[in-house]
């Protein structure tokens, strides 16, 4: 723990996460998101305490000052799906909840802020039994997005978030992700003067830095010659991992040449896709990078020819942004809001949303046509220029709503 290192005229932001770490898969891998949000909070001159799982880590969120509860999540994480689903908020509300309490009273923090919807109880606690303002940031709305379903099956899906929402808070600040956040909570009775619907921040600066393609695929052991394709994710269900390894068999026979996969990030699904691979005779054609340090994944994008997302939610998060940026075209399923950001033959193409054989015939059109994968490649990273917002922009836009509640 980092303790006692805050000024007193330092204001003072209690975080309540369901996460241990700052990033996303860890060792500076995945979404970093958590990271930006401590540096630019502090940089203002805030001092920023985290309630976190317990994780082993030393640095567990760098620059700010870590208080533990004990990590249930991942003592029960290869239970049944169905009592995770119930046992969790459960368990967050009775471990996360007292503790909470304990922190406030002794730091007496400007502003409570938690991370998921399983914050939401705590923070509401906060907010009306201390008389602290306090608020809730979702980094998308999950399957809230689906309101195309019917009732019985979108209650039964989103039951935990539903639940959520019932509690009062002084901000709701929803990442844009491309699953209409902010449509959505509106949709859902909260009041709009509460919704805060943010971009999702990009390393924009990226495109100017981009290392040299033959160098990265050296580097990589990929032949000069050969067609690459990016995956990049937590390798859970929603993202659909498997869809693009039943498509390659098709793309590999269509494109005539050397065509690879590679596949970055980890996470339960990775036995079900490695089997896949030797199950379809292309094990040979894709590489399981495993978890990447972030400042590595430039060297990933400049060695590929197209970036493939495929996820049951939206395909307009992070990393395709981050492909774009890149100058990569993406081929996605057109889910959620993603057809906002990729715009259908102009910076990407879309596919209907679960069409294995939409995928390959997509993929395979980028990586046979020349022309195409330029002129898209060119109207990605013109979108990604013009219309995708720094990091630095998108803290300061939390830090302006925060602190124009902060006590």
């Amino acid at each position: 723990m980092i303790m006692g290192e805050a000024l007193r005229d330092q204001r003072i932001l209690l975080l309540i996460s369901p996460f241990p770490r700052a990033w996303s898969q860890g060792a500076r891998g995945g979404v970093a998101d958590d990271v930006h949000f401590v540096e630019g909070f502090r940089a203002a001159g805030w001092a920023v305490h985290v309630l976190a799982p317990q994780s082993g880590a030393p640095d567990a969120y760098p620059g700010a000052n870590v208080h533990v509860y004990p990590n249930f999540f991942s003592a029960t994480e290869r239970w049944p799906v169905a009592v995770r689903r119930l046992l969790w908020p459960v368990l967050f509300h009775a471990t996360v909840l007292p503790r909470a309490v304990r922190l406030v009273r002794t730091l007496h923090p400007a502003f409570v802020l938690g991370a998921s919807h399983y914050a939401s109880v705590t923070t509401w606690w906060c907010r009306r039994r201390l008389s602290v303002p306090a608020g809730v940031k979702l980094a998308g709305v999950m399957d809230l997005v689906h309101t195309e379903w019917p009732r019985a099956k979108y209650i039964f899906k989103n039951c935990e978030q539903l639940v959520a929402l019932q509690f009062p808070q002084d901000a709701w600040i929803v990442l844009d992700d491309g699953t209409a956040g902010g449509q959505v909570l509106r949709k859902r009775g909260i009041d709009p003067d509460r919704i805060h619907f943010l971009p999702n921040g990009v390393d924009v600066e990226w495109t100017d830095h981009l290392p040299d393609r033959r160098s990265s695929r050296n580097d990589l052991g990929i032949q000069d010659d050969a067609r690459v394709v990016l995956f990049i994710a937590r390798l859970v269900a929603s993202k659909r991992t498997h869809h693009i390894l039943l498509a390659l068999p098709g793309v590999i026979a269509k494109a005539g040449r050397d065509v690879h996969l590679v596949v970055v990030g980890d996470g339960p699904e990775r036995d079900r896709c490695e089997r896949i691979a030797h199950e379809k005779g292309i094990a040979d054609h894709v590489t399981f990078a495993g978890v990447v340090n972030h400042e590595d994944i430039p060297r990933y994008l400049a060695a590929s020819d197209v970036f493939v997302s495929t996820s049951a939610l939206t395909n307009a998060a992070i990393p395709t942004c981050e492909a774009m940026v890149c100058g990569v075209p993406p081929v996605v399923y057109d889910v959620g809001a993603t057809s906002r950001v990729v715009h259908h033959e102009q910076s990407g193409l879309c596919v209907a949303d679960g069409d294995i054989d939409g995928l390959e015939h997509a993929v395979s059109r980028v990586l046979m046509d020349d022309e195409l994968r330029h002129r898209l490649a060119d109207g990605a990273e013109h979108f990604a220029r013009q219309q995708f917002t720094t990091w630095d922009q998108r803290i300061s836009m939390e830090l302006a709503i925060i602190e124009s509640l902060a006590r």
